[in-house]
C-alpha cells in the first residue's frame, strides 16, 4: 500500500504526539498517577509506567509504514484504556489529586469526547495499513 503525503504527515503527527506524551509522562509522573481510577488493582506508580511503554511502543511503531497497523492497533488500545479512566473521572467529579482546573469535573468531561478523534485516527491507520 503506498501512502500519500498527507497520511504519512498524519501518521508521524500521531507518533509524535505520543512520544510528546510518553516524555510529559516520564517528566511529570504525579499528575497522570492521580488520574488512575481507584478500582484499577495496583500501584498507580505501575500503570502509569504501563501506560508510557504503551504510548512510546505505538508512537515507535507508527513511525515505520510496515509496522503502521500494528502501531495504530496498539494506540487505539491504549487510547480506549484512556478514554475508560476519563468517563469512570468525569462520574467521580474529576480527577482526585490533580490540583486546579485540570483536576475539575469540567476538565474531565471535556477529555471524554476529545479522546473519540484519537480513537477515530489509530483505527484509521490501522486500517489503512491492513494490507
Amino acid at each position: 500500500m503506498t501512502e500519500t503525503t498527507g497520511q504519512r504527515r498524519g501518521r508521524y503527527l500521531l507518533a509524535g504526539g505520543l512520544a510528546a506524551m510518553t516524555v510529559l509522562h516520564l517528566v511529570q509522573p504525579r499528575p497522570f498517577e492521580a488520574m488512575i481510577p481507584d478500582w484499577v488493582p495496583g500501584d498507580p506508580t505501575a500503570w502509569n509506567l504501563a501506560a508510557t511503554a504503551a504510548e512510546g511502543t505505538s508512537a515507535l511503531l507508527l513511525a515505520r509504514a510496515d509496522t503502521a497497523r500494528l502501531g495504530g492497533l496498539a494506540a487505539f488500545a491504549t487510547f480506549l484504556g484512556v478514554w475508560v479512566a476519563n468517563i469512570d473521572a468525569a462520574v467521580q467529579g474529576g480527577y482526585r489529586g490533580v490540583p486546579g482546573w485540570l483536576g475539575s469535573a469540567e476538565a474531565a468531561w471535556l477529555r471524554v469526547p476529545l479522546q473519540l478523534p484519537l480513537l477515530w485516527w489509530s483505527a484509521r491507520i490501522a486500517r489503512r495499513h491492513a494490507d
